[in-house]
């Protein structure tokens, strides 16, 4: 999913920013043709008058890609992976998930070579010694947005307008992504 951009002036307001272009995404249209369901970043670039003399929004998208991809997942499903779409959160755990049963299974089935375990726990220590610096980041971070909260008072209503309908585009979408 596109990345959160924290504001300098209050980090309660998160700015999704799309990672085609690097625009601040206005909101997330989904597409749904036959069983696949499509993702695009659209942003709003003011208004433009059309040949007809009316007046109208002027937007922009950008393709995010589907929920999951079916077909390539078919080509990973020795190994039990899905791939899914970019506006997928936590996809990355699940991958991670998924190869580590992969890897379980084949060890106990003993389809694995020497080689190919060694190399295999050396790329797992790696993801080892990520996960304490995971961790670290973790209880440093929240022990500022405790600190954080308590020194500064949350954003007033008027400032958080506009923000709140997009904020509310978003909720739907993702919702609606995990209801499928």
């Amino acid at each position: 999913m596109p990345q959160p951009k924290e504001s300098q002036e209050s980090q309660s307001q998160e700015v999704l920013v799309c990672p085609r272009c690097g625009a601040p995404i206005s909101y997330i249209e989904r597409q749904r043709r036959g069983d696949q369901v499509y993702y695009y970043a659209v942003h709003y670039e003011g208004y433009e008058r059309t040949p007809d003399g009316k007046i109208r929004k002027k937007v922009k998208k950008c393709y995010l890609g589907p929920h999951m991809y079916i077909e390539v997942s078919k080509l990973h499903r020795d190994i039990g992976m899905t791939l899914k779409g970019l506006i997928e959160e936590g996809r990355e755990k699940d991958y991670i998930n998924d190869l580590a049963n992969a890897i379980e299974s084949r060890l106990r089935a003993g389809r694995l070579k020497p080689e190919e375990a060694l190399e295999l726990a050396e790329s797992i220590d790696r993801l080892t010694e990520l996960a304490r610096r995971l961790r670290e980041f973790a209880s440093s971070t929240k022990s500022s947005v405790e600190s954080f909260n308590e020194t500064v008072p949350g954003p007033q209503a008027a400032e958080a307008g506009q923000g709140e309908d997009i904020d509310r585009e978003l909720k739907e979408v993702l919702k609606e992504l995990k209801a499928s």
